[in-house]
């Protein structure tokens, strides 16, 4: 009781240091939560969340070093040329079996040129083509680039539950414009083996691409590319009929069981002849890198300014203890020495009186901490949600204990310096 009594009175005497050391508490405690789960967010998506991506891999023409081949200009290059039919995907990818990649799946998406009556395109010399995708997920990863609907509906790809799917179409909004377009329309795409027998389809709906992506950079117009299930374009004539042909921009994604199988696909895929005029890429890969490269870049700054944090918050912490218990205080401890009490007690007086504002503040800090790290992590990169979880509560547990257990021994040493005869021998100066 008279360690706490003492100790109270202390603190009201040294309001000042009290206040400063909780406000060093919680600026540290708060910033090494809010970090330690941002890095432990940055962690799990470059390990744990990545290692159980399912990537989808795809080899596409590199145009850029075609073109440079034919002296930079792009109207020399014959395209179908570098087109890979469905047999030469077949041969990869026995090639890449037989070398124990697993494929978890595939989708496709094949771009073939088409005549519709009464239909012309945006511009002069352009082409009207349509891009028959085998199902959602070879949409998100065409060559196409990812669309928004903006009249209309949606492809349907379950021909089973749904009766447009193998008979509806999306017409881009430029073409859309060009021809008068409107949703519900219908079109006679022509069968290019035989013309008397045209597929009519009906269009669900007008989109706009999401990316510019320009021809030259994707051997596609997006401004006069329609988009079809293959249902639509199978039976229309146009794609899946000879598997050695090259005539159509055939693009497939071979999905992978995790990320590991990724290099070893891509080792096995050029062994079997793939030459470096094709690009092997992850779009899933890309995709996921490109989201979480805010978190990580972000996570690197974070990792720096938590240490700077701690080095900053334990200089100033120290200095105050020191100021708290230093030279000013010589003479109250020599008269406690003196009347009986133990240095022991003093020691425990001196280290509570700078535990308590601490660890008051560590609490406050780490609490709020707690309810700021999502949302400050999703403001450093959106979706991240890091949360605190128990092995960072640990850490910030121990941090804190260790931090209150080296304040515990300075606090101990201090008592220990002052000797009873200190304040003796300053008096016995002064009378002289």
């Amino acid at each position: 009781m008279f360690v706490l009594k003492n100790t109270w009175a202390a603190m009201g005497r040294h309001k000042a240091q009290t206040i400063l050391l909780v406000l060093t508490a919680v600026a540290v405690s708060f910033g090494s939560i809010v970090s330690l789960s941002i890095l432990d967010a940055a962690n799990t998506a470059t390990t744990t969340t990545y290692n159980a991506l399912t990537p989808s891999v795809v080899f596409r023409v590199d145009r850029n070093r075609i073109i440079a081949k034919e002296g930079g200009d792009a109207s020399k290059v014959d395209w179908t040329k570098y087109n890979l039919s469905w047999e030469k995907y077949s041969e990869y990818v026995e090639k890449a079996t037989n070398a124990g990649v697993q494929l978890a799946n595939a989708h496709s998406g094949e771009t073939a040129k088409v005549s519709i009556d009464g239909l012309s395109a945006t511009k002069d010399g352009a082409q009207l083509a349509i891009t028959g995708f085998s199902d959602a997920d070879a949409v998100a990863d065409s060559l196409n680039g990812s669309y928004t609907v903006v009249q209309g509906k949606d492809l349907s790809y379950d021909s089973n539950n749904d009766e447009n799917a193998a008979s509806s179409v999306l017409v881009p909004q430029a073409l859309a414009t060009k021809n008068n377009l409107k949703v519900g329309d219908t079109i006679k795409l022509a069968n290019p083996t035989d013309a008397s027998q045209p597929l009519e389809v009906k269009i669900a709906g007008i989109y706009k691409t999401k990316s510019a992506a320009s021809e030259a950079q994707t051997g596609i117009d997006q401004d006069n590319t329609l988009l079809a299930s293959t249902a639509v374009t199978m039976s229309a004539g146009l794609t899946g009929v000879d598997t050695t042909a090259t005539n159509n921009l055939l693009d497939i994604a071979m999905v992978l069981q995790s990320p590991a199988d990724y290099s070893k696909f891509e080792t096995a895929v050029r062994k079997a002849g793939l030459s470096t005029d094709y690009m092997i890429s992850s779009p899933t890969i890309d995709k996921y890198n490109e989201k979480i490269d805010p978190l990580k870049s972000g996570a690197g700054k974070v990792r720096m300014g938590m240490i700077a944090l701690f080095v900053a918050g334990g200089v100033i912490a120290l200095l105050l203890i020191v100021w708290g218990i230093g030279r000013a205080r010589t003479g109250e401890v020599s008269f406690l020495t003196m009347v009986g009490v133990t240095r022991g007690r003093i020691g425990w007086q001196f280290s509570l009186e700078n535990l308590l504002p601490i660890l008051i503040g560590w609490i406050a800090g780490t609490v709020g901490g707690f309810f700021a790290a999502k949302p400050l992590s999703n403001a450093l990169a959106a979706g991240t949600d890091a949360a605190v979880n128990a092995g960072t509560i640990w850490t910030m547990v121990w941090i804190g204990l260790g931090t209150l257990a080296v304040t515990m021994v300075i606090c101990l040493v201090r008592a220990n310096l002052t000797k009873a005869a200190t304040m003796l021998g300053s008096r016995m100066e002064e009378t002289r």
